[in-house]
């Protein structure tokens, strides 16, 4: 009994399409959150990617323009994530990235002073 249960959920289970399955009816919310990142070299391989697929002459280039998307959108994101722990120089520590007295290697977002 327990096999026959089995065997029909996983049957059942097997005929859905995936959970969070990309497709065309997808490209306004992909807009939306390519247009909250911040400026940067993702950003624009992101919003490339996505004119190619509100351009694209069928679903299957569509799909494969916004798995790209979803590509360097995240790492666009996860950029953006790191930038916003980062605390830059300011008056009072100038040993931070972009300070006067600070001696390692260049923090892309802090600007040398």
């Amino acid at each position: 009994m327990r096999l026959i249960f089995a065997t029909a959920a996983f049957l059942c289970l097997a005929s859905l399409p995936a959970a969070g399955a990309i497709t065309c009816a997808d490209i306004p919310a992909a807009q939306k959150f390519v247009d909250g990142l911040k400026p940067g070299p993702n950003t624009t391989k992101a919003q490339a990617h996505l004119d190619a697929a509100k351009s694209a002459g069928n679903e299957s280039k569509c799909v494969a323009e916004l798995n790209e998307v979803n590509k360097y959108a995240g790492r666009s994101a996860a950029a953006d994530k790191r930038m916003a722990s980062v605390l830059c120089a300011d008056t009072l520590h100038q040993d931070r990235p972009g300070g006067s007295d600070y001696h390692g290697p260049p923090v892309a977002g802090c600007p040398r002073r």
